[in-house]
């Protein structure tokens, strides 16, 4: 009699789906770890330009105040 071989398909497929779990939580893991940081990035950036200008003379949006003193 030749052993059956359904168990070690099923501990294979086991492990062969923790595998692809555990990748997949890294790869969602580091894009949400960059995506964060860049939305974080791209905020703070926004936030400086248009709360105290980013031109020393003349800005191309007129729609603020330049209130920059040139000391930074």
């Amino acid at each position: 009699m030749e052993p059956s071989s359904g168990g070690q398909a099923t501990v294979e497929y086991i492990f062969i789906l923790a595998f692809a779990i555990i990748l997949s939580s890294n790869i969602i893991n580091k894009y949400t770890d960059f995506f964060s940081s860049s939305m974080g990035n791209v905020s703070h950036v926004l936030s400086s330009h248009l709360t105290i200008g980013f031109c020393a003379t003349e800005c191309w949006y007129k729609g603020y105040e330049n209130i920059y003193s040139g000391t930074d």
